[in-house]
């Protein structure tokens, strides 16, 4: 959980006491025991994630912010190096990319159709918006939205006409002439621990 040099307890302990709390009186607030907040701000263990998320809001935080140290509009991806010639990876300090939350969305892996790309488990990024010139995507992995409604995770491809494409997968037969009408590129898949379940209370 370290995170810019601290740790998930230190950013608790030094939010709690900005807003002027006790230890006990946040704990009342999230539902705990008067004793749970202590061994969270010495990170002897880790709260679990719906009292995580009870915690950012009696705080006025984002549980990115209390598990990660990253801002909750603005998340900072390092950058520590470069894959060069024949794929060579190199350490190098390259900063940090800057990525808001607006612009990816998370979709849940749950099939083996595009293994072994995308594993079950595993949390596939999208681009949140379109790729206005389909053209731009082909040979990629996207979000295909298609005229009937449906939306698949699959490889695009040309088709025998200019205005459908071919969608590839790794486990399953390619759609053909599919009339695509939106395509969202896939960034990048990765383990879904890191995210926590929305209303939870």
């Amino acid at each position: 959980m370290i995170a810019h040099g601290s740790t998930f307890g230190r950013r608790l302990r030094a939010l709690r006491l900005a807003k002027g709390l006790r230890q006990a009186e946040l704990a009342r607030l999230v539902g705990r025991h008067q004793t749970a907040i202590g061994p969270y701000e010495r990170d002897e263990y880790a709260p679990p994630p719906e009292i995580v998320e009870r915690l950012a809001r009696a705080l006025d935080t984002s549980a990115e912010y209390l598990l990660f140290g990253r801002h909750p509009r603005r998340s900072a991806i390092p950058l520590v190096g470069r894959i060069g010639p024949g794929g060579l990876a190199e350490p190098a300090d390259l900063g940090t990319l800057a990525v808001r939350d607006d612009q990816l969305l998370a979709w849940r892996v749950e099939d083996e159709t595009m293994l072994p790309a995308y594993r079950p488990g595993q949390v596939a990024l999208v681009l949140a918006a379109a790729e206005p010139r389909l053209e731009e995507l082909l040979g990629q992995d996207v979000l295909a939205e298609l005229a009937d409604g449906r939306r698949l995770l699959r490889r695009l491809l040309p088709a025998a006409r200019p205005e459908v494409f071919d969608l590839a997968a790794w486990n399953a037969p390619t759609l053909a002439a599919a009339s695509v009408v939106a395509a969202y590129r896939v960034v990048g898949a990765m383990a879904a621990a890191g995210f926590v379940a929305s209303g939870a209370a």
